[in-house]
């Protein structure tokens, strides 16, 4: 399992993350800061574990704010 962590007070709404995939990452309708989709928010910070990390390996890499970082079991960025 994977961890991904989206900091939203670090978002710059630069849509990235939504044009690499809309079905996990979209703009949330009350501030349009980004989000993670299926993911539990504490303290403005989405987390969701995941199998799979490519897509959100890329959408962090692109991501202009630096938001979405990636983790693997052990806690280490991928």
């Amino acid at each position: 399992m994977y961890e991904v962590i989206l900091e939203r007070d670090d978002c710059m709404m630069c849509g990235h993350c939504v044009e690499v995939d809309d079905s996990l990452f979209a703009f949330d309708q009350e501030d349009d800061l980004a989000t993670l989709i299926g993911s539990t928010r504490e303290d403005d910070i989405d987390e969701i574990e995941v199998d799979d990390v490519e897509v959100y390996k890329e959408a962090a890499d692109l991501c202009t704010g630096e938001c979405i970082e990636v983790f693997d079991d052990e806690g280490n960025p991928v």
